[in-house]
């Protein structure tokens, strides 16, 4: 399609839904294929990420032979006209995959264990969850130890361990980097015996309403942590699994990000947990690392007055004073007082040079995991692999092995030949590419400091370091001249792929690249992106959003995406409304509601579902209040065009629970039940949904859903016995009449719809004698 052209009619292939794939199935077709939840949970999203992506796997064509080497970010799949799509499958997958990639934050929280750090992978969570699956690591008693033995107390850490003892549970809320989870070992070990403390981890939402479910079998008498990451926390379900947990003999500490976990609100079972003096930390380390040295040091002037000598000069020092100032975390800290404890004989003079191999550590790590020998045992025409190999290990830290092994295979074997010559021809050893000889020791976490450990399945990648990751980006981006456009050439290849995860981590990975040289990568990759097919507009959003997370970019993210808005190319005007779907919409949401109007009344996105799902995100992402208020200005607006997105956006936020504790409640009609502007603006959404052409099929089957989970819940129930008539009055009557019959003869056991089928509709007739 030419910069001028305009969308087609409908009746094509989905390709404007974020995330979706250009060969997936339309969405009737999908709708039959993909089976209805199960019992009465009509609400919470159906699908799976992995299984319902089928898009093409294909990489894209070979370079140019005239010497351009960056491919063309184009679809793989036939030509294919646009058409509307208004279901929200392909929208929760999308949700979900990027719950499953743990790159949204470019900081993590760490535990230091005396010699080493356990690392947890942190989700984005939005929306309600379809099941929790819960996984325990059991701590040892030395790494306990090793915490008592290290750690630094923090403001209100007697209070906080008296209400654990009292109250069996309490709930620590502070940001990541702080030393939280030291501190809930900490408090847990003097709560129960060293051998009996267990971490509980879930890469899914809802893991506290999972152990309220699961109580009796999760909870032993012992020690638990817990980490919330940045899920909300309520009043009700904190106390109803310390009830849970004091009638197990079980101790609970609760670990959370302040905003989603409020202290004040949840007080007195919570506290705001500060990061301790980062001076203090060093010290203490410093202390335990030292201690005993002079006995097995080979120096015969090293005395115990020496190294506290040294302490003391380390701590009184202006240069590292200025490096604990920028230290992240507490994590961090630890490293550098390892790193200066096998400095002690050093004289003060290269304090700098050691303070800056500290802040290189990793980058050098990075440079010595991807040169490989021109010899190694098993020759060099493993070499190639190898790399490879490494570089997709460390890009996908967190997903399945299966992962690392598609992408890896993708990068050695379809896009390397393109940029190598090689003779002889390489061999296929396969059993000489043991993960072990591939990946390196120094390279990957040790079972017992991952979150499965060794009974991890599906297995995965896991560094020794997260910010290894981010480090071998830079060196492959900065390091290799030559591997820049096979770079490119891999992660458009990864983007057109065919599972969710993939495509998200990739674009991901294009956005940290932005961090380190924008102009080149988003005048090389991201504007092809932005201008091609659904999945490479929706993975140059994802890439903006990224980048958005280094605090010098957030202008020009945002520039860039403005910039996207006023192009007259309706590509880019869709990769604009779907950037404003990602966090870079939820910082400014004024700003964002504005755009996505002026986008949505623009006849060039009118058969495009960007705009419904980026104000589906947004709503879900926190900002329900302003969203509602928008949409209700939508469908009463004399545009058509904003009418139909308000109608889009309707039929996708019907499909989600109001959270994890209560998945069986319309998100909608939980903010309305309590409002009556909400609950008027949401009759005359439903009212048009009901009554349009393209929408009414998938609205009368919500409306269904709606009363079905009224059955389990009362308050729902009573709310919408009301709304229901209002919605249905004429000239929706008979119609509703019809419908209500056929469901009480699918479903004779709904009490919401026998109610309803004999309830007389505000100002029409008994939907009851209609039927």
């Amino acid at each position: 399609m030419s910069d001028t052209e305009q969308p087609g009619t409908e009746g094509g292939a989905p390709e404007d839904v974020p995330g979706a794939d250009p060969a997936a199935t339309t969405p009737d077709e999908s709708a039959q294929s993909a089976p209805e939840p199960a019992g009465t949970d009509p609400v919470a999203p159906a699908g799976d990420a992995e299984a319902a992506a089928t898009g093409p796997a294909d990489a894209p064509a070979a370079a140019d032979p005239t010497g351009d080497t960056r491919p063309p970010a184009q679809d793989t799949g036939r030509p294919v006209r646009r058409r509307e799509t208004g279901d929200g499958g392909d929208f929760t997958r999308y949700q979900q995959a990027r719950q499953q990639n743990a790159l949204n934050k470019l900081k993590r929280s760490a535990v230091a264990h005396g010699s080493g750090s356990a690392f947890y992978a942190e989700q984005l969570t939005i929306g309600a969850d379809t099941g929790v699956e819960i996984q325990v690591l059991n701590v040892s008693a030395l790494t306990v130890a090793q915490q008592l033995d290290s750690h630094q107390d923090v403001d209100q850490q007697a209070q906080m361990a008296a209400r654990l003892a009292a109250q069996h549970i309490v709930v620590l809320a502070g940001k990541p980097g702080t030393g939280r989870q030291s501190t809930a070992l900490t408090l847990l070990a003097g709560c129960c015996p060293d051998d009996s403390v267990r971490i509980l981890h879930s890469e899914a939402p809802g893991i506290l309403q999972a152990l309220c479910r699961r109580a009796d079998e999760l909870l032993t008498p012992g020690g638990y942590v817990v980490d919330l990451d940045d899920q909300p926390l309520k009043l009700s379900t904190l106390e109803t699994l310390g009830h849970l947990a004091r009638k197990q003999r079980a101790h609970l500490v609760v670990i959370g990000e302040p905003g989603p976990v409020d202290p004040d609100r949840l007080r007195p079972h919570a506290f705001e947990h500060r990061r301790p003096a980062p001076g203090d930390v060093l010290a203490v380390h410093l202390r335990r690392l030292l201690a005993g040295h002079p006995g097995g040091c080979a120096q015969e002037d090293c005395t115990d007055e020496h190294t506290t000598a040294f302490i003391t000069r380390m701590l009184a020092s202006p240069q590292v004073q200025r490096t604990l100032d920028g230290a992240p975390s507490v994590g961090s800290v630890v490293e550098f007082a390892e790193v200066l404890a096998q400095r002690v004989h050093t004289e003060d003079t290269s304090l700098g040079e050691v303070i800056n191999q500290w802040r290189d550590r990793l980058r050098r790590l990075a440079k010595q995991l991807l040169h490989v020998p021109a010899e190694t045992a098993q020759g060099p025409v493993l070499d190639p692999h190898r790399q490879a190999f490494r570089i997709a290990y460390a890009f996908f830290h967190g997903h399945p092995l299966s992962d690392v092994f598609e992408a890896g295979e993708v990068l050695r074997a379809t896009v390397l030949p393109r940029y190598e010559t090689r003779e002889p021809a390489p061999l296929n050893h396969v059993f000489e590419r043991e993960l072990d000889q591939l990946i390196p020791q120094e390279m990957r976490a040790a079972a017992d400091a991952t979150p499965g450990g060794a009974d991890d399945n599906p297995r995965r990648a896991r560094l020794v370091d997260e910010e290894l990751m981010h480090a071998v980006i830079e060196v492959v981006w900065h390091d290799y001249d030559s591997l820049r456009d096979p770079l490119r050439e891999w992660l458009t290849a990864l983007v057109a792929g065919p599972l969710e995860r993939i495509r998200v981590r990739a674009a991901q990975i294009a956005g940290i690249l932005l961090s380190h040289d924008f102009d080149s990568v988003y005048r090389d990759l991201i504007r092809h992106w932005a201008g091609d097919s659904a999945a490479y507009r929706q993975s140059a959003a994802l890439a903006l959003e990224m980048a958005a997370h280094d605090p010098r970019l957030v202008h020009r993210v945002r520039g860039q995406i403005r910039s996207w808005l006023s192009s007259p190319r309706w590509q880019l005007q869709d990769s604009a409304a779907r950037a404003y779907g990602t966090l870079v919409g939820a910082q400014d949401v004024p700003d964002t509601l504005w755009a996505l109007r002026e986008l949505g009344t623009r006849p060039e996105l009118a058969l495009s579902s960007s705009v419904a799902f980026s104000m589906s995100w947004l709503y879900l992402a926190g900002a329900p209040g302003p969203t509602a208020d928008a949409l209700d200005h939508w469908i009463t607006s004399d545009n058509d065009h904003l009418r139909r997105h308000a109608i889009r956006t309707l039929l996708i936020l019907s499909r989600y629970g109001a959270g994890p504790d209560r998945r069986d409640r319309p998100v909608l009609a939980d903010t309305a039940m309590t409002d009556q502007e909400r609950a008027d603006a949401l009759v005359r959404l439903w009212r048009h949904a009901l009554m349009g052409k393209d929408s009414s099929t998938r609205a009368w089957d919500l409306l269904r859903r709606w009363l079905l989970a009224g059955d389990a819940d009362k308050e729902l129930a009573a709310f919408l016995e009301d709304l229901v008539p209002r919605i249905c009055a004429r000239p929706l009557s008979l119609r509703a009449g019809f419908y209500l019959g056929i469901w009480a003869g699918r479903h004779p056991d709904s009490r919401t719809i026998r109610r309803l089928r004999h309830q007389p509709v505000r100002g029409g007739v008994a939907t009851g004698s209609a039927s």
